[in-house]
């Protein structure tokens, strides 16, 4: 294992009921991905928050508004590459997709080593999320020159929304996502990828060759 990162190792338990440390180094999550383990970088997840508010020239942003951002991102790299960039689980949730470790970070319920990870470089401020650490611009290294390219074409075409632009305008008109009527619906990657109009052989083969991938380095 990779300094300061976690693995997410799929077990069935659902991110929703709750997220649980085994050993202080791993940290369980139920992925979406047909069976599929996920191999999830919370240094990568900080570097994707980190290179989005350089672009914007910003030291605080609304969770929500980044949040948005995030999981456009991610669709975009999806759609171009068939793979996401922040390795997230994501559910439909009454204001639109949600990237759910991120929003577990934020809300202070992620298991233990997340969480200090996530706690040394930002700190909440209402709705806000503010950088406390600004060497948290170095773990935009984690991120290759195509998902830097990725995120700087969102934040140059949402970036100045407001959140509730990019709720109303943007999120809720995105054919993969559910009014959950209050809760919360999972959001799988096929689902995604079917809404991007990519054909069935084509996700089959995507998703199959992620899950030997991600066996092999579980």
């Amino acid at each position: 294992m990779y300094k300061n990162q976690c693995l997410a190792v799929v077990f069935g338990l659902s991110a929703r009921k709750g997220v649980y440390e085994i050993e202080s180094e791993l940290c369980i999550f139920s992925l979406q991905l047909d069976g599929g383990i996920m191999l999830f970088n919370v240094e990568k997840l900080m570097g994707i928050i980190a290179c989005i508010m350089k672009r914007m020239d910003v030291k605080s942003i609304n969770y929500m508004k980044v949040i948005k951002l995030m999981y456009l991102s991610d669709r975009l790299h999806i759609d171009k590459y068939d793979s996401s960039i922040s390795n997230d689980e994501y559910y439909s949730m009454p204001h639109g997709p949600v990237l759910s470790r991120l929003y577990n970070l934020i809300m202070n319920e992620s298991c233990d080593k997340f969480q200090k990870e996530w706690d040394k470089f930002f700190l909440r401020d209402g709705y806000d999320i503010a950088i406390r650490d600004t060497s948290v611009n170095e773990k935009i290294l984690e991120l290759s020159r195509a998902e830097e390219n990725t995120i700087g074409e969102i934040v140059d075409k949402y970036g100045r929304m407001d959140k509730w632009d990019l709720v109303n305008n943007v999120a809720h008109k995105l054919p993969e996502w559910e009014d959950p009527q209050g809760s919360s619906i999972p959001l799988p990657l096929r689902k995604i990828m079917e809404a991007l109009g990519k054909d069935k052989k084509e996700i089959d083969t995507v998703l199959a060759e992620r899950e030997i991938y991600e066996k092999e380095f579980a």
